[in-house]
């Protein structure tokens, strides 16, 4: 079947227009800053004068600037308040998981929809990828769904799905095999799976061999050390993808992987102090969310990538504010802390910090070494971390299990009201 008809005919079925998107935004992008700010200015405007005369909520707010920082718990809440009855297209039901916070079900239209697989497009197209070439997608429901609808969808995308839940060695060595025989030309997946495959391979001192040209990691953090490990075992580019879809956030690293382009004619970003990522999904007339908080914290750049790209760049995707660790005084640093403490650390590959109110546990990934070495290593992070958190009991543990969350998802700080319960039993 010719390939441009693939994607037509998963555009006619979802009644998106992701082609006829990614086509215009291959040249946007090249637009120059001023020329997008315009733009996104204009749609702006647009967005807030059909916002004020669509729902009686907002009626009475004279600038966009005056709208309420909005949250999932607000549009819980006022659900029906928010919806478009003005909105004449089809009305597609979305939610997220929760797992950094409270679920939040909303409503979401054709425009959004098609700028949610045109940024992923053209994600995959900075990491080399094709229109037609065999995909494999590594990860959990909050990447793919199954039923017969989204086979139908996953063939005509020449998508192949490879669940990151059985992490065995036999299920890594059978993911392998098929990334090795199946032809992918594109790797899109967690960041932490796509990691703990590739050390799989480093650990047996083994490369993969592959027909990759890229890989993409989404949905999580992406440190330094793992992107290193990435490349070392496939032998390719390892590129990292951000989004926010219930705020219409989509960004993504081009060819210099040296921050993320933000798709700013889908959403109006503003950085509050702090760091604190808020977003307008311009595209989203189905369900109005305005000014959504989404959770995550950024650093956004002054500076204009050397691709040429005229995208508003991120410097940096810190976290998400849930990935506080509070000790028994109140105080309270971000994940942040623990990724500096050890990404300088080649030793130290992946982490996770897992706490309540009286112990504070970190577990760390770590290559072989001797005796010594690890005692030193772990008195440096306990003083470390005892210079700046008051904990009851800390506990430092090397190379065990992490915790996993039900959406496959691998989290650096964990609040769990169990952690050292199962020391006392």
């Amino acid at each position: 079947m010719d390939l441009a008809l693939r994607y037509r005919l998963i555009d006619l079925a979802r009644g998106t227009n992701s082609v006829g998107l990614v086509n215009e935004l291959r040249a946007l992008q090249f637009e120059s800053p001023n020329e997008i700010n315009l733009r996104t200015r204009a749609q702006l405007e647009d967005y807030f004068d059909e916002l004020r005369t669509s729902l009686p909520i907002f009626k009475d707010v004279a600038k966009f600037e005056d709208l309420p920082v909005i949250d999932k718990r607000f549009i819980n809440e006022h659900k029906k308040e928010l919806v478009n009855p003005h909105y004449k297209g089809k009305l597609i039901r979305k939610k997220t998981g929760g797992s950094t916070g409270e679920p939040l079900v909303y409503y979401t239209g054709k425009k959004a929809q098609s700028y949610l697989w045109a940024g992923i497009f053209l994600s995959w197209e900075a990491a080399g990828y094709k229109f037609g070439d065999r995909v494999a997608f590594f990860a959990g429901p909050s990447l793919f769904t199954k039923g017969s609808q989204q086979s139908i969808y996953y063939h005509l995308l020449n998508v192949k799905v490879m669940s990151s839940f059985n992490m065995s060695p036999q299920s890594m060595t059978e993911n392998g095999t098929q990334l090795q025989r199946g032809g992918f030309r594109l790797l899109y997946g967690y960041s932490d799976s796509i990691h703990r495959l590739a050390r799989f391979y480093l650990d047996a001192g083994k490369k993969l061999a592959t027909s990759l040209r890229g890989i993409v990691c989404t949905a999580e953090t992406l440190t330094p050390v793992m992107r290193k490990d990435i490349e070392e075992a496939f032998g390719v580019p390892c590129y990292c993808q951000y989004g926010c879809h219930d705020a219409g956030v989509s960004a993504f690293e081009c060819e210099h992987r040296n921050g993320f382009h933000l798709i700013s004619t889908r959403s109006y970003a503003e950085v509050l102090p702090g760091g604190k990522l808020i977003s307008t999904d311009l595209a989203n007339r189905a369900m109005f969310l305005p000014r959504y908080d989404t959770g995550d914290i950024v650093r956004m750049s002054n500076r204009q990538c050397p691709c040429g790209r005229g995208f508003p760049l991120l410097d940096e995707v810190v976290g998400r504010h849930n990935d506080m660790v509070v000790d028994t005084l109140g105080t309270s640093v971000h994940s942040q802390f623990f990724t500096y403490m050890f990404r300088e650390d080649e030793r130290i590959r992946s982490y996770q910090v897992v706490f309540n109110e009286s112990q504070l546990s970190v577990n760390l990934n770590i290559k072989q070494v001797s005796e010594k070495e690890l005692s030193t290593l772990e008195d440096r992070i306990r003083k470390a971390i005892a210079d700046v958190l008051v904990f009851p009991q800390l506990k430092i543990q090397f190379n065990k299990p992490f915790l996993i969350h039900a959406n496959g998802k691998h989290r650096f700080v964990v609040r769990d009201a169990n952690v050292g319960r199962s020391d006392d039993a």
